[in-house]
């Protein structure tokens, strides 16, 4: 079984920073996904519209609820980082990655928020999004107002570099 703990922060200082005290742990940056991965103000409308941004949360393979807040948080401006991490880490990546919790937000209220935005699609329609070897499932006796938990039966495919 294998974890994943996705948070979605109000700037990219703070995902980045997040992003180094998980390496400092000792996990791998091709563990770590932080979308967008640079800091990408939104435009004159208030938004972004990158697919590329789409695509890259669809590549979380996370469930189409989360997904949905994940993609309109990111389209409104923030910052999402998501990391793979075994079950021993888990209450201390989560630990790291709800501070500060004035950066992150709350995933409940974020949720409500969205519940009756559309999901982006991918941009490549031929995406399995239902196979069941690496689509998440959500772990909410892990979850807590600012970070989400999830396990899957395999890990995600690395990164490109």
């Amino acid at each position: 079984m294998y974890r994943n703990v996705t948070t979605i922060y109000r700037a990219f200082a703070t995902a980045d920073l997040v992003r180094q005290e998980l390496i400092d742990l000792g996990i791998t940056s091709d563990n770590i996904h932080v979308i967008p991965d640079q800091d990408d103000l939104v435009g004159a409308d208030g938004t972004r519209s990158n697919q590329k941004y789409s695509d890259q949360l669809h590549d979380l393979h996370l469930p189409e609820d989360d997904l949905r807040t994940y993609q309109q948080s990111v389209r409104q401006g923030d910052y999402v980082v998501s990391v793979e991490v075994d079950e021993d880490r888990l209450v201390h990546v989560q630990d790291i990655m709800r501070r500060p919790e004035q950066e992150a937000h709350n995933l409940g209220q974020r949720s409500s928020e969205f519940q009756d935005a559309s999901i982006d699609p991918y941009s490549d329609p031929q995406m399995d999004r239902n196979n069941s070897e690496i689509l998440a499932k959500r772990d909410v006796d892990h979850d807590d107002p600012y970070s989400r938990s999830y396990t899957r039966s395999n890990r995600l495919a690395k990164k490109p570099r």
